[in-house]
């Protein structure tokens, strides 16, 4: 750090941890490369710098004005003594600087300076260029336009009078080269895109359809969801039996497959693109905007492609909130043609049960008195303050007891894995999932010294293609007949592995709650951190909440769930201002 060194300001900023050593260390680099600007001057460039990193580094796009007006009411007395420039005296100074443009579409510089937001050129020319993409794909028809009359008469009798959401949703889909169908869990996305792909099949039983998510897990979950609504598609008596074949073949693929992006850079792009008559993504609230601008760059001129997820869940780890900006960008009439459908009414459970009434506070940010209140009125839901984790572990390890039951087949063990598991926002914390996963397996462990025990639940935690085994699978080590094996479901089957054969993998009594997104269990144990932390959001409890589909029940300090309920994961971005100002034709510097 010898430029930072120089620079007081990071100096005091580094030790109050409001910058990492990562985020000085870029501001150090651009620091060096500047040549415009004043001695004086170079202190806000560095921590403008430092602070832009920080923002992306949290999801956000950009460092806006009122971002910066936020940090400095929000670290009030860190910056004590500290003269820390206002938005006017930043703008100035990047205005002058040799490392920031104010015409990025006309020259590439580190950072860009534009509408009062400041981006890494990167992030600028990702989030214009998808903009400026997804505005083209709005405009174009779908791929089966020229079809929708027949389509039409198979979606209306695959689609009854109850379903008119769905049905509604199905003539998005063909109306639009690109549309996005959104709703809470349990809302029939699976079954609508089921329902439109046996419909497209059975009047155009030649086009290509491939099913994909981002991650493994939400891949194999969406194959599951799809072949457990073909069966009820079956007794409708409207699509023959070749069509139900053919859906049967259909895998979902991580969008890594698709893009086939092992390492670096896709090979499947312009040049090169993918080759379907459609693509459909679920869990598409997951997907970062460098992910999803590889995606769009690869579609196929004869390319259709149809986004599911939930808005209101989480979005990506990496930088961009995507799914959600288009949906309000459609929801703003920002877009030609109307390509968002919404889906507003829950199969799993209803608006007033316990967990959608639950679901529904949180979203709406009710404060903790009521929830609470909410939580001992249902009997579906409860919440109980924690003192010490091994109250936790020692009620959560009865729920676990018949993971080493020998009498149980494999089968029966896998199957009663998704009956119960906790989820818990951080992997660190006291109440963290690494300190739960400890504290159950002394409980339930015969041996402490055996790693590889019988009923050990295991979770994959990097993708092995060769084994059809994908992070975030889960599976149970199982001793049988003088054998100690990895088990898994895989389609209907039970598929065991020795444990040399097991990539990356970890012990998931517990889990993240990041982990636990395209996953449903029958019911769930929400275990808040003991103290306040930036992680804590609405957008994470009710991504937690709605992954039950029974029982909820929530451990934590009243104080911890109030902020949780006060906190937004609001990410920073201009993609609707950038949709606005694009256009088609609109060129960029790679």
């Amino acid at each position: 750090m010898i430029f930072a060194d120089n620079i007081n300001i990071l100096n005091k900023f580094a030790e109050a941890k409001l910058l990492s050593s990562h985020a000085i260390d870029l501001a150090e680099f651009l620091c060096k490369l500047e040549k415009n600007l004043l001695e004086e001057q170079m202190p806000v460039l560095a921590l403008t710098v430092a602070l832009l990193f920080e923002q992306v580094s949290s999801g956000s796009i950009c460092l806006t004005k009122n971002e910066i007006k936020t940090f400095t009411k929000s670290n009030k007395d860190a910056l004590s003594g500290i003269d820390f420039p206002d938005w006017n005296k930043i703008s100035e100074t990047l205005a002058g600087s040799y490392c920031c443009t104010k015409n990025p579409t006309s020259e590439a510089k580190p950072i860009v300076l534009s509408d009062e937001k400041i981006y890494f050129y990167k992030y600028w020319l990702y989030e214009n260029s998808l903009a400026a993409k997804v505005k083209e794909l709005s405009g174009e028809e779908g791929s089966f336009a020229n079809k929708r009359e027949e389509i039409n008469t198979v979606f209306d009798k695959l689609f009854d009078k109850k379903s008119s959401e769905q049905r509604k949703a199905a003539e998005t889909v063909l109306k639009n080269r690109i549309s996005v169908i959104t709703g809470g869990p349990g809302t029939g996305k699976t079954t609508t895109v089921a329902k439109i792909i046996a419909g497209i099949l059975k009047i155009c039983p030649k086009s290509s359809i491939i099913l994909s998510a981002p991650t493994g897990k939400a891949a194999a979950r969406m194959t599951e969801a799809l072949q457990s609504a073909t069966k009820n598609i079956r007794k409708l008596n409207v699509i023959e039996e070749q069509i139900f074949e053919k859906m049967a073949s259909l895998e979902g693929l991580t969008i890594h497959k698709i893009l086939d992006k092992s390492f670096g850079k896709p090979k499947k792009n312009k040049k090169n693109p993918i080759s379907a008559d459609l693509i459909i993504i679920d869990e598409a609230s997951m997907i970062d905007i460098v992910l999803f601008s590889e995606v769009t760059d690869a579609l196929s001129d004869k390319t259709s492609l149809i986004l599911l997820g939930d808005k209101d869940q989480l979005a990506s780890v990496d930088a961009g909130n995507v799914f959600s900006d288009i949906c309000s960008a459609a929801e703003e009439g920002l877009f030609e043609r109307q390509i968002e459908a919404k889906l507003t009414k829950s199969y799993r459970f209803k608006e007033d049960s316990g967990i959608g009434r639950l679901a529904k506070a949180v979203n709406e940010q009710k404060n903790a008195d009521e929830v609470v209140s909410i939580c001992n009125e249902e009997k579906d839901l409860c919440f109980s303050e924690i003192s010490i984790v091994q109250e936790i572990a020692e009620t959560a390890a009865e729920n676990y007891r018949f993971l080493s039951d020998i009498n149980l087949s494999q089968k029966e063990i896998l199957e009663r894995l998704n009956d119960f598991k906790i989820l818990c926002p951080s992997k660190e914390d006291s109440f963290g999932v690494e300190k739960i996963n400890l504290e159950i397996e002394r409980i339930l462990k015969k041996n402490p010294t055996e790693a590889f025990y019988n009923g050990r639940p295991i979770m994959i935690t990097k993708n092995d293609y060769t084994n059809n085994l994908m992070n975030g699978d889960c599976g149970v080590i199982l001793k049988r007949n003088g054998k100690t094996r990895a088990c898994f479901i895989q389609g209907n089957n039970v598929r065991s592995f020795d444990i040399s054969e097991l990539p990356v993998f970890e012990t998931v009594y517990a889990m993240t709650i990041h982990k636990s997104q395209g996953s449903e269990y029958k019911s769930v144990l929400v275990v808040m951190p003991e103290r306040n932390m930036p992680m804590l959001t609405k957008e994470l409890l009710y991504t937690a909440i709605t992954r039950a589909k029974e029982k909820v029940c929530i451990a934590g300090k009243r104080d911890v769930l109030e902020y949780t309920l006060s906190q937004s994961a609001s990410r920073n971005s201009g993609f609707k201002e950038a949709l606005v100002s694009s256009s088609a034709d609109t060129k960029f510097q790679d």
